[in-house]
Protein backbone atom coordinates (compact mmCIF):
# COMPACT_ATOMS: atom_id res chain seq x y z
CA UNK A 1 0.00 0.00 0.00
CA UNK A 2 2.78 2.44 0.91
CA UNK A 3 4.47 1.88 -2.45
CA UNK A 4 1.20 2.45 -4.33
CA UNK A 5 0.59 5.68 -2.43
CA UNK A 6 4.13 6.89 -3.07
CA UNK A 7 3.76 6.23 -6.78
CA UNK A 8 0.57 8.32 -6.76
CA UNK A 9 2.53 11.23 -5.30
CA UNK A 10 5.35 10.81 -7.83
CA UNK A 11 2.85 10.79 -10.71
CA UNK A 12 1.31 14.07 -9.56
CA UNK A 13 4.73 15.66 -9.12
CA UNK A 14 5.76 14.67 -12.64
CA UNK A 15 2.45 16.01 -14.00
CA UNK A 16 3.18 19.30 -12.19
CA UNK A 17 6.51 19.62 -13.95
CA UNK A 18 8.80 18.06 -11.34
CA UNK A 19 11.52 16.86 -13.72
CA UNK A 20 14.11 15.78 -11.17
CA UNK A 21 14.72 12.05 -10.77
CA UNK A 22 12.55 10.67 -8.00
CA UNK A 23 14.06 7.84 -6.01
CA UNK A 24 11.83 5.81 -3.70
CA UNK A 25 13.28 4.44 -0.46
CA UNK A 26 11.26 1.77 1.32
CA UNK A 27 11.24 1.90 5.14
CA UNK A 28 9.48 -0.51 7.51
CA UNK A 29 7.62 1.32 10.27
CA UNK A 30 7.35 0.14 13.86
CA UNK A 31 3.64 -0.42 13.31
CA UNK A 32 4.37 -2.72 10.38
CA UNK A 33 6.90 -4.67 12.46
CA UNK A 34 4.67 -5.21 15.52
CA UNK A 35 2.04 -7.29 13.77
CA UNK A 36 1.36 -9.32 16.91
CA UNK A 37 -0.15 -6.36 18.75
CA UNK A 38 -3.47 -4.63 18.24
CA UNK A 39 -3.34 -0.96 17.27
CA UNK A 40 -4.73 0.05 20.67
CA UNK A 41 -1.79 -1.71 22.38
CA UNK A 42 1.01 0.00 20.46
CA UNK A 43 3.79 1.35 22.74
CA UNK A 44 3.49 4.93 21.45
CA UNK A 45 1.59 7.19 19.08
CA UNK A 46 2.64 7.56 15.47
CA UNK A 47 4.10 4.06 15.11
CA UNK A 48 3.50 4.14 11.35
CA UNK A 49 5.26 7.47 10.74
CA UNK A 50 8.02 8.11 13.29
CA UNK A 51 10.86 6.31 11.51
CA UNK A 52 10.13 8.17 8.29
CA UNK A 53 9.85 11.47 10.14
CA UNK A 54 13.30 10.92 11.64
CA UNK A 55 14.77 10.31 8.18
CA UNK A 56 13.17 13.54 6.96
CA UNK A 57 14.54 15.52 9.92
CA UNK A 58 18.01 14.02 9.49
CA UNK A 59 18.02 15.00 5.81
CA UNK A 60 18.29 11.41 4.59
CA UNK A 61 15.11 11.75 2.54
CA UNK A 62 13.42 14.88 1.16
CA UNK A 63 9.85 13.92 1.94
CA UNK A 64 7.75 11.04 3.27
CA UNK A 65 4.39 9.74 2.08
CA UNK A 66 1.83 8.71 4.70
CA UNK A 67 -1.77 7.72 5.12
CA UNK A 68 -2.82 10.93 6.84
CA UNK A 69 -4.96 9.14 9.40
CA UNK A 70 -1.74 7.63 10.82
CA UNK A 71 -0.16 11.04 11.53
CA UNK A 72 -0.54 12.07 15.20
CA UNK A 73 -1.61 15.61 16.09
CA UNK A 74 1.48 16.25 18.22
CA UNK A 75 4.54 16.37 15.98
CA UNK A 76 7.98 17.92 15.72
CA UNK A 77 7.47 21.57 14.76
CA UNK A 78 10.18 21.30 12.11
CA UNK A 79 7.91 19.05 10.08
CA UNK A 80 4.93 20.08 7.95
CA UNK A 81 2.34 18.39 5.79
CA UNK A 82 3.32 20.19 2.60
CA UNK A 83 0.71 18.54 0.38
CA UNK A 84 -2.38 16.36 0.49
CA UNK A 85 -3.68 14.59 -2.60
CA UNK A 86 -7.35 14.70 -3.64
CA UNK A 87 -9.19 12.53 -1.17
CA UNK A 88 -10.07 8.97 -2.04
CA UNK A 89 -13.08 7.33 -0.41
CA UNK A 90 -13.05 8.13 3.32
CA UNK A 91 -15.52 5.34 4.11
CA UNK A 92 -15.23 1.86 5.56
CA UNK A 93 -16.13 -1.24 3.58
CA UNK A 94 -17.28 -4.66 4.76
CA UNK A 95 -15.99 -7.60 2.73
CA UNK A 96 -18.00 -10.78 3.36
CA UNK A 97 -16.98 -14.34 2.62
CA UNK A 98 -20.46 -15.32 1.44
CA UNK A 99 -21.10 -12.16 -0.54
CA UNK A 100 -24.21 -10.90 1.26
CA UNK A 101 -24.61 -7.45 2.84
CA UNK A 102 -24.33 -6.44 6.48
CA UNK A 103 -28.10 -6.31 7.00
CA UNK A 104 -28.49 -9.76 5.44
CA UNK A 105 -25.72 -11.13 7.66
CA UNK A 106 -27.35 -9.73 10.81
CA UNK A 107 -30.81 -10.89 9.72
CA UNK A 108 -29.54 -14.44 9.22
CA UNK A 109 -27.83 -14.25 12.61
CA UNK A 110 -31.02 -13.05 14.27
CA UNK A 111 -33.08 -15.86 12.73
CA UNK A 112 -30.53 -18.47 13.76
CA UNK A 113 -29.76 -19.29 10.14
CA UNK A 114 -26.14 -18.43 10.78
CA UNK A 115 -24.68 -18.78 14.26
CA UNK A 116 -21.60 -17.08 15.64
CA UNK A 117 -20.73 -14.75 12.75
CA UNK A 118 -17.18 -13.40 13.23
CA UNK A 119 -16.11 -10.03 11.79
CA UNK A 120 -12.47 -8.97 11.84
CA UNK A 121 -11.07 -5.49 12.45
CA UNK A 122 -8.03 -3.99 14.17
CA UNK A 123 -9.89 -0.73 14.89
CA UNK A 124 -11.58 0.00 18.22
CA UNK A 125 -13.82 2.52 16.45
CA UNK A 126 -15.01 0.00 13.84
CA UNK A 127 -15.60 -2.60 16.54
CA UNK A 128 -17.83 -0.26 18.58
CA UNK A 129 -19.73 0.94 15.51
CA UNK A 130 -20.46 -2.61 14.36
CA UNK A 131 -21.62 -3.59 17.84
CA UNK A 132 -23.83 -0.45 17.98
CA UNK A 133 -25.36 -1.23 14.60
CA UNK A 134 -26.04 -4.87 15.52
CA UNK A 135 -27.45 -3.99 18.96
CA UNK A 136 -29.98 -1.58 17.41
CA UNK A 137 -31.28 -4.58 15.46
CA UNK A 138 -31.34 -6.86 18.48
CA UNK A 139 -28.49 -9.04 17.19
CA UNK A 140 -25.16 -10.01 18.70
CA UNK A 141 -22.09 -10.37 16.53
CA UNK A 142 -18.58 -11.39 17.47
CA UNK A 143 -15.75 -8.98 16.61
CA UNK A 144 -12.27 -10.49 16.43
CA UNK A 145 -8.89 -8.77 16.16
CA UNK A 146 -7.15 -9.01 12.78
CA UNK A 147 -3.74 -7.64 11.72
CA UNK A 148 -1.68 -7.69 8.54
CA UNK A 149 -1.87 -5.92 5.20
CA UNK A 150 -4.97 -5.99 2.99
CA UNK A 151 -3.86 -9.13 1.17
CA UNK A 152 -3.24 -10.97 4.44
CA UNK A 153 -6.63 -10.01 5.81
CA UNK A 154 -8.48 -11.05 2.66
CA UNK A 155 -6.62 -14.36 2.69
CA UNK A 156 -7.71 -15.00 6.30
CA UNK A 157 -11.27 -14.21 5.24
CA UNK A 158 -11.11 -16.62 2.29
CA UNK A 159 -9.66 -19.35 4.54
CA UNK A 160 -12.71 -19.16 6.80
CA UNK A 161 -11.12 -17.53 9.84
CA UNK A 162 -13.68 -14.72 9.57
CA UNK A 163 -17.12 -14.28 8.04
CA UNK A 164 -16.31 -10.67 7.21
CA UNK A 165 -13.58 -8.05 7.56
CA UNK A 166 -13.92 -4.28 7.76
CA UNK A 167 -11.35 -2.34 5.74
CA UNK A 168 -10.84 1.18 4.43
CA UNK A 169 -12.54 1.41 1.04
CA UNK A 170 -9.70 3.65 -0.19
CA UNK A 171 -7.18 0.88 0.37
CA UNK A 172 -9.18 -1.58 -1.71
CA UNK A 173 -9.51 0.97 -4.50
CA UNK A 174 -5.81 1.88 -4.50
CA UNK A 175 -4.88 -1.78 -4.82
CA UNK A 176 -7.28 -2.22 -7.71
CA UNK A 177 -9.53 -4.64 -5.83
CA UNK A 178 -12.80 -2.72 -6.15
CA UNK A 179 -13.97 -4.52 -9.30
CA UNK A 180 -12.78 -7.93 -8.12
CA UNK A 181 -14.65 -7.64 -4.81
CA UNK A 182 -17.74 -5.74 -5.99
CA UNK A 183 -20.07 -8.67 -5.20
CA UNK A 184 -18.54 -9.34 -1.77
CA UNK A 185 -17.94 -5.74 -0.68
CA UNK A 186 -20.35 -3.19 0.80
CA UNK A 187 -19.66 0.43 1.68
CA UNK A 188 -20.78 1.03 5.26
CA UNK A 189 -23.23 3.88 5.78
CA UNK A 190 -21.89 6.88 7.68
CA UNK A 191 -24.58 6.25 10.33
CA UNK A 192 -23.10 5.04 12.61
CA UNK A 193 -19.91 4.14 10.69
CA UNK A 194 -18.37 7.62 10.79
CA UNK A 195 -14.85 7.18 9.39
CA UNK A 196 -11.56 7.79 11.13
CA UNK A 197 -10.33 11.40 10.91
CA UNK A 198 -8.34 11.96 7.68
CA UNK A 199 -9.14 8.49 6.34
CA UNK A 200 -8.68 8.27 2.57
CA UNK A 201 -6.11 11.08 2.43
CA UNK A 202 -2.52 10.65 1.20
CA UNK A 203 -0.22 13.20 2.88
CA UNK A 204 3.30 14.30 1.99
CA UNK A 205 5.51 15.41 4.90
CA UNK A 206 8.74 17.36 4.65
CA UNK A 207 10.89 19.84 6.58
CA UNK A 208 9.60 23.38 6.87
CA UNK A 209 11.28 26.04 4.80
CA UNK A 210 12.93 23.69 2.34
CA UNK A 211 12.87 23.69 -1.44
CA UNK A 212 10.95 20.40 -1.33
CA UNK A 213 8.29 22.05 0.84
CA UNK A 214 7.73 24.82 -1.70
CA UNK A 215 7.65 22.50 -4.69
CA UNK A 216 5.22 20.07 -3.06
CA UNK A 217 2.63 22.80 -2.63
CA UNK A 218 2.01 22.58 -6.38
CA UNK A 219 0.20 19.25 -5.85
CA UNK A 220 -1.74 20.25 -2.72
CA UNK A 221 -5.54 19.84 -2.99
CA UNK A 222 -7.36 22.72 -1.30
CA UNK A 223 -10.70 20.97 -0.70
CA UNK A 224 -9.05 17.91 0.83
CA UNK A 225 -6.89 20.13 3.04
CA UNK A 226 -9.99 21.94 4.28
CA UNK A 227 -11.64 18.63 5.21
CA UNK A 228 -8.47 17.39 6.92
CA UNK A 229 -8.04 20.57 8.96
CA UNK A 230 -11.68 20.54 10.11
CA UNK A 231 -11.37 16.92 11.23
CA UNK A 232 -8.10 17.63 13.04
CA UNK A 233 -9.62 20.66 14.76
CA UNK A 234 -12.38 18.47 16.19
CA UNK A 235 -9.85 15.87 17.28
CA UNK A 236 -7.82 18.49 19.14
CA UNK A 237 -10.85 19.18 21.32
CA UNK A 238 -12.30 15.71 21.92
CA UNK A 239 -9.09 13.67 21.77
CA UNK A 240 -8.61 10.48 19.84
CA UNK A 241 -6.16 7.94 18.51
CA UNK A 242 -6.10 4.21 17.85
CA UNK A 243 -7.17 3.39 21.41
CA UNK A 244 -10.41 5.42 21.39
CA UNK A 245 -13.66 4.75 19.46
CA UNK A 246 -13.80 8.14 17.72
CA UNK A 247 -14.99 8.93 14.20
CA UNK A 248 -14.81 12.38 12.57
CA UNK A 249 -15.76 13.13 8.97
CA UNK A 250 -15.90 16.47 7.13
CA UNK A 251 -17.24 16.71 3.58
CA UNK A 252 -17.01 19.71 1.25
CA UNK A 253 -18.49 18.11 -1.86
CA UNK A 254 -22.13 17.37 -2.65
CA UNK A 255 -21.39 14.07 -4.38
CA UNK A 256 -19.51 12.51 -1.50
CA UNK A 257 -22.17 13.62 0.95
CA UNK A 258 -24.79 11.77 -1.11
CA UNK A 259 -22.67 8.66 -1.49
CA UNK A 260 -22.01 8.33 2.22
CA UNK A 261 -25.65 8.08 3.13
CA UNK A 262 -24.84 10.87 5.56
CA UNK A 263 -27.33 13.39 4.24
CA UNK A 264 -27.82 15.99 1.59
CA UNK A 265 -24.32 17.05 0.69
CA UNK A 266 -23.70 20.80 0.75
CA UNK A 267 -21.74 22.84 -1.80
CA UNK A 268 -21.96 26.03 0.25
CA UNK A 269 -20.78 24.60 3.56
CA UNK A 270 -18.80 21.78 5.13
CA UNK A 271 -20.78 18.81 6.45
CA UNK A 272 -19.42 17.41 9.69
CA UNK A 273 -20.23 14.17 11.51
CA UNK A 274 -18.68 13.12 14.83
CA UNK A 275 -19.06 9.76 16.60
CA UNK A 276 -17.96 8.51 20.04
CA UNK A 277 -18.75 5.01 21.27
CA UNK A 278 -19.29 4.06 24.91
CA UNK A 279 -20.24 0.41 24.57
CA UNK A 280 -22.40 -2.07 22.72
CA UNK A 281 -25.65 -0.13 23.12
CA UNK A 282 -24.57 3.47 23.65
CA UNK A 283 -22.89 6.06 21.49
CA UNK A 284 -23.07 9.74 20.61
CA UNK A 285 -23.36 10.83 16.98
CA UNK A 286 -23.86 14.47 16.04
CA UNK A 287 -23.94 16.33 12.72
CA UNK A 288 -23.58 19.95 11.64
CA UNK A 289 -23.04 22.06 8.53
CA UNK A 290 -20.22 24.58 8.93
CA UNK A 291 -19.73 27.73 6.90
CA UNK A 292 -16.64 27.55 4.70
CA UNK A 293 -15.16 30.87 5.78
CA UNK A 294 -15.39 30.01 9.51
CA UNK A 295 -15.14 26.23 9.30
CA UNK A 296 -12.27 25.78 11.78
CA UNK A 297 -13.75 28.08 14.42
CA UNK A 298 -17.19 26.49 14.07
CA UNK A 299 -15.61 23.02 14.19
CA UNK A 300 -13.99 23.88 17.55
CA UNK A 301 -17.29 25.20 18.91
CA UNK A 302 -19.17 22.15 17.69
CA UNK A 303 -16.56 19.83 19.23
CA UNK A 304 -16.92 21.51 22.62
CA UNK A 305 -20.69 20.99 22.52
CA UNK A 306 -20.15 17.40 21.42
CA UNK A 307 -17.76 16.82 24.32
CA UNK A 308 -20.37 18.18 26.73
CA UNK A 309 -22.92 15.72 25.30
CA UNK A 310 -20.55 12.80 25.97
CA UNK A 311 -20.01 14.00 29.55
CA UNK A 312 -23.74 14.16 30.26
CA UNK A 313 -24.48 10.86 28.55
CA UNK A 314 -26.72 12.53 25.96
CA UNK A 315 -26.43 9.70 23.47
CA UNK A 316 -28.12 9.06 20.16
CA UNK A 317 -30.01 6.17 21.69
Amino acid sequence: MAVVQTERVCERLRAAGFEDELKVRKVQSLGDALTGRSLSEMPEKGVFVKRLDRLVLDGEIDFAVHSMKDIPLERDERLETAAVLPRDSPYDALVLRHGCGLDELLEAEGKGEREGAVVGTSSVRRKFQLLNYAAERGVEVRVKEIRGNVGTRLRKLKNGEYDGVILAEAGLERLGLGKELEHECERLNCDPFVPSPNQGIIAVVTRRGTEASERLKAVDDAETRREAEVEQEVLKVIGGGCSLPVGVHACCGRERGKESGSGRGNKEGVELAVYFGFGREKYVLRRAVLSRDRSLQEAREFAKLFLAATDTGDSRR
